[in-house]
């Protein structure tokens, strides 16, 4: 038996949509109607914990290692720098040209945005083929938490965030 009731009774999400509901709204709602046994994996990809993880986190914690690679590399390669001392583990073999599109884009909101709607569409493929289980509560929880990141960013504090973690970076001596 699967997540019938509990999908079906969920609004609609859309990454040019608001998030219908706080995330403590839908933790509050997952907690009441998960099985135990499937709360233990909304606390892995929480976590970004592998080890007794589905495939379904699994496999989202490789698209995002993948995804920050690759936009990391081209950024590094813009700049000079050594790719292989800003990435974690390897580079996949094939690269979407979308991704690499991403990269290029100037305004760091507008490039963020996008990077999250690369992410909202690997999402939907994901669970294409998959109606009221567990890989569709946790790409829900996952799309609502990306749509209440927007809710509270804007231009001025994604410069700041880049700006800090770039920062973060020559301190780490990354640059």
């Amino acid at each position: 038996m699967g997540y019938e009731y509990l999908i079906a009774s969920l609004p609609e999400l859309k990454v040019t949509d608001n998030a219908p509901m706080t995330m403590e709204a839908l933790e509050t709602l997952l907690d009441e109607h998960m099985r135990e046994k499937d709360k233990e994996q909304l606390i892995l990809l929480n976590r970004h914990a592998r080890q007794g993880a589905c495939d379904f986190v699994n496999d989202w914690l490789d698209f995002n290692k993948d995804l920050n690679n690759i936009l990391t590399a081209e950024v590094c390669r813009k700049h000079g720098l050594d790719v292989s001392k800003n990435i974690t583990g390897e580079l996949p073999d094939d690269i979407e040209p979308e991704i690499k599109a991403v990269s290029k884009i100037a305004n760091l909101y507008d490039r963020e945005r996008q990077i999250d709607t690369l992410r909202f569409i690997w999402l939907e493929e994901r669970t294409r083929n998959t109606t009221f289980d567990l890989e569709n509560v946790l790409a829900y929880y996952l799309m609502n938490q990306m749509l209440c990141r927007w809710s509270t960013l804007t231009n001025e504090r994604g410069e700041q965030v880049f700006r800090a973690i770039v920062a973060d970076m020559k301190k780490a001596g990354n640059l």
